[in-house]
């Protein structure tokens, strides 16, 4: 049992390396880095209560899953098996996770996860078959029945947009019409909580 479990333990850290490795790939060079970092640094920061997810510009992603493949003809990296993508206080879980990369301008073209999705920062949690995201547009759009959820409000559709930099979101109805279900409280609350025109009434 000790032996399996030694085994296992040095399996996942080889594992965790070759993502090190591979994930370097997507990133651009050290100077083009610190410039973005000190322009992130610049930027004010996003309050995470907004519509939308909010993806980080300088926190690390970490990624596990059961096998991964790394084809630098293809440009392209691909994981399977309960793949747990986790980047500062967000957590995306999927069946299979394909990044495709642009190795000339150094950075992530688009990736598409699949199978059981779900992105769960603070009390947002979104679901669905299928995720992509666009790289150069910055949107994640979720299909598959997606469905999303904040505290108890809930809306779903055909297909659902997050525009990452805009903090905003589209639903929309395909052969279903857009479904929602809203409790006012809870976004009076969220607005006293962040010091909203609710405070002090």
């Amino acid at each position: 049992m000790d032996r399996r479990r030694a085994s296992y333990s040095l399996s996942r850290r080889w594992h965790a390396w070759c993502v090190l490795a591979c994930l370097a790939t997507l990133f651009p060079s050290g100077a083009w880095a610190a410039e973005a970092g000190r322009k992130a640094n610049q930027e004010p920061k996003k309050k995470s209560g907004g519509t939308a997810f909010q993806a980080s510009r300088k926190d690390p992603i970490f990624i596990t899953s059961n096998w991964m493949e790394a084809d630098r003809k293809k440009n392209t990296i691909t994981y399977k098996g309960q793949v747990v993508a986790v980047q500062a206080d967000m957590t995306m879980r999927s069946e299979t996770l394909t990044a495709y990369y642009d190795p000339a301008m150094k950075q992530l073209k688009e990736a598409i996860a699949e199978g059981k999705v779900q992105v769960v920062q603070g009390d947002k949690n979104a679901r669905g078959a299928k995720a992509i995201f666009n790289g150069k547009t910055k949107t994640v759009t979720l299909t598959g029945s997606p469905v999303v959820r904040q505290g108890n409000s809930e809306v779903s559709g055909s297909r659902i947009t997050f525009f990452i930099e805009e903090d905003r979101a589209v639903v929309e109805g395909g052969n279903e019409r857009v479904k929602a279900i809203i409790f006012p409280e809870e976004f009076q609350d969220r607005e006293k909580g962040a010091g909203g025109p609710g405070k002090g009434r």
